[in-house]
């Protein structure tokens, strides 16, 4: 009684933290759930109430970067331009995001190339367009996704999930 209860994303917060530590340190393939748990300060079962596995992990620390990132950048970018000049690194900035040709498109595509392997193997992988063409197209949505203030981790997980991932598989 009195008690408040934390929401899903509190309760995440610690675990997504402990991940990436583990994930940095140890490597996504080395790293246990009981590795996240001690991190977290949790045991391996209570984090199983909020993740199914590594790949929940793996999923929501790519959401949680991308939500720095897009911080990082709307911090150090002026919202009111005076002028269109003034106006231009935001296209720049999009197209840094967003471009096939971009530096950032190696990025993303070396964050995805592993899932998208495994789902290959398994057959679940659509083979009618390139894995290049799959992350220029994965850009744009998580591009669309980083100024989202008003969707949750959770929210935008399920949006990448039933959407965005949903349409690079096999029907």
């Amino acid at each position: 009684m009195g008690v408040k209860r934390s929401s899903r994303d509190e309760a995440l917060r610690p675990i997504v933290g402990a991940a990436r530590e583990c994930f940095s340190s140890a490597g996504v393939e080395r790293t246990r759930m009981e590795d996240v748990a001690r991190g977290a300060g949790l045991s391996r079962q209570a984090v199983y109430r909020y993740v199914s596995g590594r790949e929940d992990l793996i999923e929501l620390a790519i959401v949680e970067r991308c939500r720095e990132f897009a911080d990082e950048l709307i911090a150090g970018t002026d919202s009111e331009p005076d002028d269109v000049v003034e106006a231009m690194p935001r296209v720049r900035l999009n197209l840094l995001l967003t471009s096939p040709g971009s530096p950032m498109h190696a990025l993303v595509g070396a964050c995805f190339d592993p899932l998208f392997g495994r789902a290959a193997d398994h057959g679940l992988l659509r083979d009618d367009i390139t894995r290049r063409e799959m992350v220029a197209w994965l850009q744009g949505i998580l591009t669309l996704f980083t100024p989202r203030a008003d969707l949750d981790v959770s929210e935008t997980r399920r949006y990448l999930k039933e959407f965005a991932l949903r349409s690079l598989l096999n029907p």
